[in-house]
């Protein structure tokens, strides 16, 4: 009698081959970090002429940010708002510019999450100190300075650079925000003509 001769299984193969596979499906979820949900407001402040900026305790990692809160409305520059959260991510590498932890938005509001600055602005310090020391002027103009440089590195003027616009962390080291009046692809020879910005901080020339 012949013996039967059995087939040696292929290890690609498994023991569901044959039946019908199951297919699962992931539902999508949204980021903590992109729900307005998970950020609890605590206080105001500022306030411009594009949204307000409030203090804001990141519940999940028990963290304070800075939220720039912009209403959506018919005249929304959406171009200018996709621009500046760009210009927001350049903090990540350039230590002078503020930085957004996350852009997101909700069914009103645009919505900048970004480090909170926690020595407030130099506006308010010079405010403080009434005047500053030859030192000091060198140590901010230096830091200020920088930022700038870097911002023209991408061909980005600011346009709106005034004391209220420049913030100091809790070390007391420059942070230039608010970049919602800058202009992008400034490069070379390449000139942008219009009048912007805050009275007594334009250029000369403006």
């Amino acid at each position: 009698m012949d013996k039967k001769r059995r087939r040696s299984r292929s290890p690609e193969k498994t023991s569901t081959e044959g039946r019908a596979q199951k297919k699962y499906r992931v539902e999508a979820t949204t980021p903590p970090a992109l729900d307005i949900n998970n950020y609890q407001l605590i206080k105001k402040l500022g306030e411009g002429s594009f949204g307000k900026v409030m203090l804001a305790s990141y519940t999940i990692k028990k963290q304070h940010v800075a939220l720039k809160l912009i209403e959506k409305e018919e005249e929304t520059n959406h171009k200018d708002i996709r621009m500046e959260a760009a210009i927001l991510r350049l903090g990540r590498i350039c230590p002078f510019l503020i930085r957004a932890y996350a852009t997101f938005q909700t069914e009103s509001l645009v919505v900048y999450a970004m480090e909170y600055a926690r020595g407030g602005t130099l506006h308010q310090l010079i405010e403080r100190q009434q005047y500053f020391t030859s030192l000091e002027v060198q140590f901010y103009s230096a830091e200020i300075f920088l930022g700038l440089q870097y911002l023209q590195k991408y061909g980005i003027v600011h346009r709106d650079l005034d004391t209220e616009n420049i913030l100091l962390n809790e070390e007391g080291h420059v942070k230039i925000a608010d970049f919602g009046l800058a202009c992008t692809n400034q490069l070379g020879s390449k000139a942008y003509h219009g009048i912007v910005g805050a009275s007594g901080y334009m250029a000369p020339e403006v």
